[in-house]
């Protein structure tokens, strides 16, 4: 009985060992981007978030930019006090992807919202 509680010990450590591993290997982007983009008219900015944050646009910005699905799919866009406001964050690997990243956000986005909003890039800050 003693061999199988050994056995089953030692199973139970390599697979913890394992799951540490891989949880560690994760990649992290080194370079965030956060985006404040103006909304007008400002009572369309939940339409606007909804769009920034749907797969589509996720899609179109991976695309564009270049940036991996996996660091595309990251983008979190939420609305701001400032109801003309919403910020955006994303990370991407390099400087480079950043700014592609950067450059095709707003223009993108415009092209989704045309109809209903119009999008100006407010701030930025790339760290």
């Amino acid at each position: 009985m003693k061999t199988w509680q050994i056995v089953g010990l030692v199973i139970l450590a390599a697979v913890a060992a394992v799951i540490t591993v891989i949880s560690r290997g994760r990649s992290r982007p080194p370079v965030n981007i956060t985006l404040q983009i103006a909304v007008s008219p400002a009572d369309k900015s939940a339409f606007v978030t909804r769009e920034a944050n749907s797969a589509r646009f996720k899609y179109l910005m991976g695309k564009q930019s270049g940036v991996k699905p996996v660091f595309a799919q990251r983008l979190s866009v939420h609305a701001l006090p400032d109801p003309h406001l919403i910020e955006a964050r994303v990370g991407v690997m390099t400087p480079d992807e950043a700014r592609l990243y950067v450059g095709a956000f707003v223009p993108t986005l415009q092209l989704l919202c045309s109809t209903q909003a119009q999008v100006a890039l407010a701030q930025r800050n790339v760290r």
